[in-house]
Parts: structure tokens; sequence; C-alpha cells
């Protein structure tokens, strides 16, 4: 699986709360990709604008699924966990054939 990040300056500047849960949600999805896609290509981004809110996005050219019939797992679980903690929203997009498209936004 190739990945492909792309991380803005003021991203990497976050403090180390926001920072462990922007790996930790990544390293779900980049998870979740491989085992439930399979995806081939993923690409990441974490930007962070000038108020201080920050966005995490991972997509991939996985089969995509039908989020009706999805079992959460521990992946999923965990994700939620971590916006949870950064007081952040999650975003799910996927259909069947076309990948999976998870956007994590969380503010300063």
């Amino acid at each position: 699986m190739a990945v492909l990040t792309q991380i803005d300056s003021a991203s990497e500047t976050l403090d180390s709360l926001n920072l462990l849960g922007t790996y930790r949600i990544i390293e779900q999805g980049l998870l979740n990709a491989f085992v439930h896609g399979p995806a081939k290509n993923v690409f990441v981004s974490v930007s962070t604008d000038s108020a201080g809110k920050s966005e995490i996005l991972i997509s991939d050219d996985g089969p995509g699924t039908d989020l009706d019939f999805v079992d959460s797992g521990v992946g999923t679980a965990v994700i939620d966990s971590w916006v949870g903690i950064l007081n952040g929203k999650k975003t799910v997009d996927t259909v069947p054939g076309h990948g999976y498209r998870l956007v994590v936004n969380f503010p300063a």
C-alpha cells in the first residue's frame, strides 16, 4: 500500500495531546485501509488554519462499502475515542466501488 502524506507546518506545532490524537487517528485509518480495503493508495493530509482549527483527511482507493451494513470495530472505536478527546467531529464518505474518505476536524 502506497501512502502519500501532506502535513502543513502549522500542524507540526500542535500541542502534545493534539499531536498524539492526530497520530492515533491516522494510525487506525491506515490500518483500516490496509485490512478492510484493501487499498492500494492512501492519501493523508493534516492541516491547521490560522484560527487553530485542524483537519485530518484520510482517503483511499479501496472498494468502499455501504455504511448501513458496516459493523464498527476496534479501529473505529479508537478513532471515535480520539475524536471525543479532541472535541472534534468525524465525517465518513464511502460507497461501494469508490473508496473511503475519513475527515476529522478539531479546534485548537
